[in-house]
């Protein structure tokens, strides 16, 4: 005989009749043969518990022979069975039977209700803000009662099970809290749990899972619900998995059935849409089941993504995308694609790892992606060869006509070329920073030349060529200036270029000046760019920076930079990265070796207002309570500053040092012996470790101004971490690990600029 009022009261008379005869009310005839007196009982009380500071009543019980029951009884949110199954599966809880229930509020209240009404219903949280147990009244409440299995690698069993219920609280209070934030981080804190669990895990994602589901439409005390019968092996994450699908779908998770028998699954799942109304378009449903298919496999591919929360709602839209193709073919053809356990592990990596690249290309051109992963053979290269860049961009502007198709043209092909580039170094193993500063240099160079001799003709047929005195066309050269002449580009990174032409007996050069003034800006606009910092031109280290023109003569030149010249001792550090790109090599082969001339010929350097420049970086630049990876002391510029006056002051006797590339400047000042061995490794553990991060910091967004590591202890700063390969180390996590490596290079590399040059002190004099 099923429970009812007078029986309940039997067995619990503390409890009043109103209540029990609501919360009878509220249940269906599934609960109540579920359930007895006894349990139905304590369900009532622990309502009674709910509101003010109490979210939700978590009952635990010891069922002997390692296995226990949870009993959740909370408010319902979206999401919150998926939340509960993560965190029973993080914590190894093999579930073995359950039975999740809705209870739904007086039937004028059904319909979920708006954050006013939920706000107004949370003031009994606060002091004075109305009795507990009244809010469980007029809100949608679950009740779960869960069994399963203890972790074999438990000792203390007691400990372990307060460990599940505390994480189980803890997500619970932060769904309950209701902001973006909170609900934010219950999801991401969940699944980051439930991927280091089963990390590791890669038989349970190599085949698609023996999966059967069915849907059919059922009905409950008048209310039409879609249930779908899962019947397969059981995996680790089985329940997390498709419950997150289904969330991530806009369902709303009303009843579920649990059921197991060794390795093998029958459960239940009671589903409805958004307007509480069952889900019964065929196509939909159909969709639906395949992208639970989809994502229950990717779940185990997760541990490779740097962020796994991210990469798991990215797939399931890429996995819904699919689906709805018009073309039953083509979505067939992709589908066994991405199900390809291969391009699933990239695509968990490629999707946790970056904001932009998401954003710009693969949300956008998936189309195009999907390809591009089915013509990827296993540790080959993404991008074609290196040496074929030049020849495969000769032919996309032979494909174009006009001044305006080929700018179209050249930045069609540099977009993709980036796009390849970064494919390669997030997914190619073996690909390093080397690497992809040699590419993204190599493809800058190429840009830079082409647009620059598209501009050049475009405006000499408009204008006429620039002519001289004798009527010879004056030459014209560029040049690489910061990473991109040091081959040291890396994610995000600008173009620093220096336009400049050559000299002529005329005095009147103001048609020529005009010329080149106009050539360099619309080179500068020729070549776009999709964020701040990607491949965006940047003349400002030009003589005379934002007054000067933007193109300059030998003339200029030589006068800014020469000894009795304006140029700060930055700009003239800045000058040793000084490289030639294109046009007119003899000119470019006289301003490198005036440069030569200026810098290392006549190594007299102002130190002194060199560091006042950089304490006021470091200052104006850095936060409080941070670490910036560029401008920390000890950080990246100090390094290649030092480097740079190392450079400077023993070039003359070491004319191997006369180079813009920073790591080869390295290696050559341990040959000459001004670095030892300590001091060597020393410095290129920095460098390349500073390069590394500074990488992984810009390719989230994609912009040149994160520098910023995140907040220890944030969520970002793992993500970072693993971005970048940085392993958890001596007890510490990967985090931590982080900030100890950087705290490490920092440091070494202020006791060498200590040691080596401040002897000069700040505001000093002229220092050789």
């Amino acid at each position: 005989m099923a429970p009812d009022l007078a029986s309940i009261l039997r067995h619990a008379p503390e409890l009043e009749e109103p209540a029990i005869a609501q919360h009878l009310s509220r249940v269906d005839d599934d609960y109540l043969r579920r359930f007895g007196t006894d349990e139905i009982g304590r369900h009532i009380r622990a309502l009674s518990h709910l509101g003010g500071n109490q979210p939700a009543e978590i009952l635990v019980e010891r069922l002997g022979d390692r296995r226990a029951a949870f009993t959740v009884i909370a408010f319902d949110h979206e999401f919150e069975f998926s939340l509960i199954a993560g965190v029973l599966a993080a914590h190894g809880f093999h579930i073995q039977s359950g039975e999740v229930f809705t209870l739904l509020p007086p039937e004028t209240q059904r319909r979920r209700l708006s954050p006013q009404e939920l706000n107004r219903l949370r003031r009994s949280r606060r002091p004075g803000g109305g009795q507990r147990g009244e809010a469980a009244k007029q809100r949608r409440v679950i009740i779960d009662r869960i069994t399963g299995g203890l972790d074999p690698a438990v000792v203390d069993e007691d400990e372990h099970l307060e460990t599940i219920r505390t994480g189980l609280l803890e997500t619970l209070t932060l769904l309950e809290r209701g902001d973006k934030t909170s609900v934010e981080t219950a999801k991401r804190r969940v699944n980051e749990w439930v991927t280091q669990r089963i990390a590791g895990d890669e038989d349970a994602g190599r085949t698609m899972p023996e999966l059967d589901l069915d849907i059919e439409q059922v009905e409950t005390r008048g209310a039409a619900r879609t249930r779908l019968r899962v019947d397969g092996r059981d995996t680790p994450a089985f329940l997390y998995s498709i419950s997150t699908v289904l969330s991530l779908h806009g369902l709303s998770i009303e009843r579920v059935h649990i059921a197991s028998e060794g390795d093998h699954v029958k459960d239940e799942i009671d589903v409805v849409d958004h307007d509480r109304q069952p889900v019964t378009d065929k196509t939909t449903l159909e969709r639906i089941r395949l992208v639970i298919l989809l994502t229950k496999q990717f779940t185990f591919h997760l541990y490779r993504a740097p962020d796994p929360y991210t990469a798991l709602a990215r797939f399931e839209q890429l996995a819904e995308w699919i689906t709805l193709r018009p073309d039953r073919d083509q979505a067939e053809a992709w589908t066994d694609l991405i199900a390809d356990p291969r391009t699933m592990a990239d695509l968990a990596k490629l999707l946790g790892t970056s904001d932009f690249l998401w954003d710009e290309f693969v949300r956008t051109q998936y189309e195009q992606l999907l390809p591009i992963f089915g013509q990827h053979p296993e540790h080959r290269h993404f991008c074609p060869p290196l040496e074929t860049m030049p020849l495969r961009m000769q032919q996309a502007l032979e494909a174009a006509n006009g001044f305006e198709s080929r700018k179209t043209a050249l930045n069609r092909f540099k977009d993709r070329e980036i796009f390849l580039i970064d494919l390669d170094h997030i997914l190619t193993p073996g690909s390093d920073f080397r690497e992809l500063s040699l590419r993204l240099t190599l493809l800058a160079e190429n840009l830079v030349i082409a647009a620059a001799g598209i501009v050049y003709e475009h405006l000499a047929e408009r204008l006429g060529p620039p002519g001289g005195k004798r009527d010879a066309t004056v030459p014209y050269a560029v040049f690489g200036l910061g990473k991109l002449g040091g081959v040291a580009l890396g994610y995000a990174s600008d173009i620093e270029l220096l336009f400049m032409y050559g000299d002529d007996d005329d005095d009147d050069h103001g048609e020529r000046s005009a010329f080149f003034e106009q050539h360099a800006r619309e080179t500068a606009r020729f070549i776009r760019t999709k964020r701040e910092g990607i491949f965006e031109v940047d003349m400002r280290l030009r003589p005379y920076g934002k007054d000067g023109p933007l193109a300059c003569s030998l003339a200029q030149f030589r006068t800014y930079y020469g000894p009795d010249g304006q140029a700060h001792a930055m700009e003239r550090l800045a000058l040793g990265r000084l490289r030639w790109l294109g046009g007119d090599p003899q000119l470019g082969f006289e301003v490198e070796q005036l440069r030569d001339e200026l810098l290392y010929d006549n190594p007299e350097f102002d130190t002194g207002s060199l560091w006042e420049v950089m304490e006021q970086q470091h200052e104006q630049k850095g936060s409080p309570g941070r670490h910036n990876a560029k401008y920390s002391p000890g950080a990246l510029l100090d390094l290649e500053t030092v480097v740079q006056l190392l450079q400077f002051r023993h070039a003359r006797r070491a004319p191997q040092l006369r180079t813009p590339r920073l790591r080869e400047a390295m290696e050559s000042l341990r040959r000459a012996g001004v670095l030892d061995a300590g001091e060597y490794a020393a410095l290129v553990g920095a460098y390349n470790d500073y390069r590394i991060l500074i990488n992984g910091l810009r390719m989230l967004r994609g912009t040149a101004q994160d520098l910023l590591l995140p907040p220890r202890d944030s969520d970002e700063l793992t993500h970072l971490a693993r971005r970048i390969r940085v392993a958890p180390q001596d007890g510490r996590s990967a985090a931590a690990a982080l900030i100890a490596q950087f705290d490490g290079h920092a440091q070494a590399v202020q006791e060498f600029v200590e040691r080596r040059f401040r002897p000069d002190p700040p505001g000093g004099g002229n220092h050789g």
